[in-house]
C-alpha cells in the first residue's frame, strides 16, 4: 500500500472515531424582523402565540401560530429532523406579546376551539399550568387538550372552526 493510502485510512479511523457535537436545543426570543418559516408573514405583526422549531442542522423556524408548527412535526420525515420545540405560553403573557413565554412544547395543555383567533385564524392557545387553561376557557371558552394528543384530526377541525368564521 502506497503511504497516501494509509494516511487516508488512518484519518478516516480518527474521524470515525471522534465524537460527534451534539446541537444543544435551546429557545430564542424572535427577531423584530422574523419571518415565519411557513408563509413568509412577519411574526411582529401578528397577535397570538407564536411557535418554534430547531433542527438537528441547527436551523430554526418560527411560526406566526401555534398550529403551523404541526406541518413539520406530523410528517415523518421531517419530524425525525426537529430536536427542539417550543411554544409562547399564555399564562403570565399577553395575546399581543412577541417576546418570551417560550416552554418546551411537549409539557404544554392546549386550548383548542376557543373564540380567541391567532394569526391564522383558530389556534391553539399554550399554557404551562391548568389553572391558567381553565380562566382562559372560562373567559374564550373550548377545552384543554396536552400538546402530544394534538393530531391532523384536531387540527383539521380547527381548520374548519375557521372557515365556518368565514360564513
Amino acid at each position: 500500500m502506497k503511504p497516501i493510502g494509509c494516511v487516508l485510512i488512518g484519518v478516516i479511523a480518527l474521524c470515525a472515531c471522534a465524537e460527534q457535537a451534539e446541537t444543544v436545543a435551546v429557545a430564542v426570543d424572535i427577531d423584530p424582523n422574523a419571518s415565519c418559516a411557513l408563509d413568509g408573514m412577519l411574526l411582529a405583526v401578528h397577535e397570538g402565540p407564536k411557535s418554534q422549531i430547531q433542527r438537528a442542522d441547527g436551523s430554526r423556524g418560527f411560526f406566526c401560530d401555534t398550529k403551523e408548527v404541526f406541518g413539520e412535526l406530523l410528517d415523518p420525515v421531517r419530524r425525525r429532523r426537529v430536536i427542539g420545540v417550543w411554544l409562547q405560553t399564555l399564562d403570565e403573557h399577553s395575546w399581543e406579546a412577541h417576546a418570551d413565554g417560550w416552554q418546551p412544547a411537549d409539557s404544554l395543555l392546549l386550548v383548542v376551539e376557543s373564540r380567541k383567533m391567532g394569526a391564522m385564524g383558530p389556534t391553539l392557545a399554550p399554557f404551562a399550568a391548568r389553572d391558567a387553561a381553565r380562566r382562559f376557557v372560562a373567559d374564550y371558552s373550548g377545552r384543554i387538550v396536552r400538546f402530544r394528543d394534538v393530531d391532523a384530526t384536531l387540527l383539521e377541525k380547527l381548520q374548519q372552526q375557521g372557515m365556518a368564521n368565514l360564513e
